[in-house]
């Protein structure tokens, strides 16, 4: 690490009470385990805008043709 940016810290940290450096200190060990936690996934690309998922949620009305057609297809397939 950058030892100006750890010097920093360090004198930051020298002036709080114990409270607020349990709180750093949580935070940090959250950081930790996220970074550790997020090298072991895969990392999904950036979804494309046009093809986010948010955008097609909701209520989907189908006409009756739809529906028949598709109760044709899911009986002729398990039938």
């Amino acid at each position: 690490m950058n030892t100006s940016i750890e010097t920093s810290i360090l004198e930051h940290l020298h002036r709080l009470d114990e409270r607020r450096k349990a709180e750093v200190l949580d935070f940090v060990e959250y950081l930790a385990t996220k970074s550790n936690a997020a090298s072991i996934t895969v990392s999904w690309p950036n979804l494309d805008p046009e093809r986010d998922l948010a955008r097609f949620q909701g209520v989907l009305q189908f006409d009756e043709d739809a529906v028949a057609y598709q109760r044709r297809i899911r009986d002729s397939e398990w039938t």
